[in-house]
């Protein structure tokens, strides 16, 4: 080999070490990068609300549904022929027993009413005469007896034309309110013609219906608490009756939920819930919000030091915005209730709130997350006119 030759490998040899070194370098170069940027990461905790879970009392209830009314109701109709000449309490006005609604005219009926009293004094004072001379033995039994017929058939009259002019004037049934009326000033009335409806709006009544099952537990004057409408908050109310016999067409049970109103602040018309007692046992009740639909089932996330741990739970009776813990908590355990749907077992999190309600709202919170689960009552079923879910 030439020395020319030598000196080039040489130099090809240099060259190729060089690059090597620089690519080392450029490899140590990029771990220590990668390592910088990894050690740089950190785990940012979840913001999270929690309710320190406590035993209590829960009360397990039937919920029904059905129409709210009046628990009296008259439609009022004429019993005379005549206009109507006064209207003594307009739509809307409160009543009492006895009070003149409306009035027809009267004229003629108290013409016989005094004919009738007149021939009554008559037939009196004639059988006053009769009596004496029966007395004196001038006149005969039969006599005698003809003259009392005639006396007790004219007063019979009188008290027949009195009774007429008194219904020519429609009064009201019971203490209530007028919320109809189907005649104006004027108009011609018959006998049998509708006129004025008026209710009895200070007790309301609630008709739902219960199933076979339901019905042993519900008794007459049992208290419950009934939601009207969409109206907010719930009402006292008292079962007033329980059907011995079911319905042929549904095989249910009539119930009836009285309802006192006597500030008439409640309307009727309206779709009601009565929460119906059924049992009260000591357990465990949480928020519905708070429970995630997991592959196996129930769960939920519990706070243990700074991570979240997922809990699998057996579930009881719920209704509304609270369920029953058959197994999976305990208490004293943490329960997230806001924020649970960001985290994954063993997620970072900060207790930034704690809830006191046993629905794990704060007084802060909007009315609509606040509910009735607070109460601590909890429904074993819904039931739109009677129902078990």
């Amino acid at each position: 080999m030439s020395p020319q030759t030598g000196v080039e490998n040489m130099t090809k040899a240099m060259v190729v070490c060089s690059l090597i070194g620089v690519a080392v370098l450029a490899g140590l170069g990029g771990c220590a990068g990668e390592r910088q940027e990894t050690e740089g990461v950190r785990e940012i905790p979840r913001n999270v609300r929690v309710l320190e879970l406590q035993p209590s009392m829960v009360e397990e209830f039937f919920e029904v549904a059905g129409p709210v009314g009046p628990v009296r109701g008259a439609d009022l109709a004429a019993e005379e022929v005549g206009p109507v000449v006064s209207i003594e309490a307009p739509k809307g006005a409160e009543v009492k027993e006895g009070q003149i609604l409306l009035a027809q005219d009267r004229s003629l009926l108290a013409a016989e009413m005094a004919a009738a009293e007149a021939a009554r004094k008559t037939q009196d004072y004639n059988l006053d005469k009769v009596r004496r001379l029966h007395e004196a033995g001038k006149v005969s039994e039969i006599e005698l007896l003809q003259a009392e017929a005639a006396a007790a058939q004219a007063r019979a009259q009188a008290d027949v034309a009195v009774r007429r002019h008194r219904r020519a004037a429609i009064r009201a049934p019971f203490d209530g309110v007028v919320v109809e009326r189907m005649v104006e000033l004027g108009q011609y009335l018959a006998p049998g013609m509708p006129a004025v409806r008026v209710i009895d709006p200070y007790v309301l009544k609630l008709q739902a219906y219960l199933t076979d099952l339901q019905v042993p537990w519900v008794k007459p004057g049992q208290e419950c608490r009934v939601a009207l409408g969409d109206s907010p908050g719930e009402v006292p109310g008292t079962v007033s009756f329980v059907s011995l016999e079911a319905d042929p067409a549904t095989g249910k049970f009539r119930v009836e939920v009285r309802i006192p109103n006597p500030d008439l602040a409640l309307r009727s018309g309206v779709i009601g819930r009565a929460r119906l007692p059924k049992t009260t046992t000591r357990g465990l009740a949480i928020p519905r919000d708070a429970v995630l639909a997991g592959r196996s089932g129930a769960q939920v996330f519990v706070v243990e030091g700074d991570r979240a741990r997922l809990r699998s739970l057996e579930l009881g009776a719920d209704q509304g915005l609270m369920v029953v813990v058959e197994s999976g908590l305990q208490a004293g355990d943490r329960l997230v209730v806001r924020g649970q749907r960001e985290l994954r077992d063993g997620s970072l999190v900060a207790v930034t709130e704690t809830a006191a309600a046993r629905d794990g709202s704060l007084p802060t919170d909007p009315s609509v997350v606040r509910g009735s689960g607070s109460s601590g009552r909890i429904g074993s079923g819904d039931a739109a006119g009677g129902g078990s879910r």
